[in-house]
């Protein structure tokens, strides 16, 4: 039975690996466990770039390529920009009741000595024509002539031009020194502090033409530390800078005050701060270049402010710009200096603009990333 039972169910064979009864260890074949087969990444070279190309210089030409591509598209909005305001203006112009010829020959004028006036100007042409050369004339460099005076716009804003950039920048300088020194105390001091908020509150509740008029009673005419005669150096453009300037001084408070707050609260400067880092060096390697992006964000809008301040405070302290220029055209009715100033304000604003976003693309490299994707 038991020979039959060995003979017709044969025992199953041990697993491998395992010896069997009366089998010696030493005759037990191991399997062996193969490793894992290495990818052909891990055994494969990589490809190192081609001779002459390197990454960096990949990087670069997409910097100066998406630098390109922003300014271009910057420049085609001003262009666009710079029509709108010249359509806008010749209409808003010639909507304004007024003769310029009455205003050349005067009140006792002769109606044919008015009609030969129009015509010399042009005035009796279909308005859109009077368009149409206005517009060939702006976009070619040529604003026309003065009524009053005869002599081309272009020479006359050109006489007046620099005398305004230098109290634009001279108004910025103090407006980004005093918003920044309040922004940077309230940042360093981690809240609000009554003096600051009680000094914008203040600066931003009067307007600069009321700031203007205080400043020469208070400096120029009570004190008399300030000149209050015309002219255009140094001592004359003090008051007139410093008022608008003070106009901005809350804007950059502002600014400074929050980019600083969430500058010295992002990990980076932590980081820094455990390694040892020094807090004069902690605020100029990374706050304070952190900060400036929109504060030139904020430069570039001051110029379309400044455009509209630089009128009432080029006129209340007599200072020879474009400002008080306007300020004449409008008053003889002299509608191509009107216009010019106009036209050149709208040139000033889209370059301002288009200068201050190639600025921050330069010192904000998060900017600098934006121009590569």
């Amino acid at each position: 039975m038991a020979e039959h039972l060995n003979t017709g169910h044969p025992e199953s064979a041990p697993p491998p690996g395992e010896a069997s009864e009366g089998t010696p260890p030493e005759a037990v074949p191991t399997t062996a466990v193969s490793p894992q087969t290495p990818s052909a990444e891990s055994v494969l070279p990589r490809s190192a770039p081609p001779k002459g190309v390197s990454p960096k210089g990949g990087r670069s030409r997409a910097v100066w390529w998406g630098t390109a591509r922003r300014v271009g598209l910057r420049l085609l909005l001003g262009a666009a920009t710079i029509a709108v305001v010249v359509t806008a203006t010749f209409a808003l112009l010639y909507v304004v009741p007024g003769d310029p010829a009455r205003g050349i020959a005067g009140p006792r004028a002769t109606p044919e000595l008015l009609e030969r006036i129009r015509e010399q100007l042009h005035l009796t042409a279909p308005l859109w024509e009077q368009y149409g050369a206005y517009a060939k004339g702006v976009f070619t460099g040529d604003l026309g002539d003065s009524y009053q005076r005869g002599t081309p716009v272009a020479a006359l804003i050109g006489d007046r031009l620099p005398p305004t950039l230098l109290l634009c920048a001279a108004a910025l300088f103090v407006e980004i020194l005093l918003g920044a020194a309040l922004g940077t105390w309230e940042a360093l001091r981690g809240r609000r502090l009554m003096p600051v908020l009680m000094t914008n509150i203040a600066l931003l509740a009067i307007p600069a033409f009321a700031l203007g008029y205080l400043f020469l009673l208070a400096f120029g005419y009570g004190l008399g530390i300030a000149p209050v005669s015309n002219g255009a150096d140094t001592a004359h453009m003090v008051l007139p800078a410093i008022v608008l300037g003070l106009t901005g001084v809350p804007y950059y408070a502002s600014v400074v005050r929050d980019g600083m707050a969430a500058t010295l609260a992002s990990p980076h400067v932590r980081t820094a701060v455990a390694k040892g880092l020094s807090r004069p060096a902690v605020l100029r390697r990374h706050v304070l270049r952190c900060t400036l992006s929109p504060v030139l964000t904020m430069a570039g809008m001051d110029v379309a402010i400044f455009v509209s301040n630089v009128v009432f405070v080029e006129t209340i302290f007599g200072w020879p710009g474009i400002g008080s220029l306007q300020v004449t055209a409008f008053a003889d009715q002299d509608r191509p200096v009107l216009m010019g100033t106009v036209v050149v304000a709208a040139v000033l604003v889209v370059l301002g603009n288009l200068l201050a976003d190639t600025l921050r693309s330069v010192v904000d490299p998060r900017s600098r990333q934006e121009l590569t994707t």
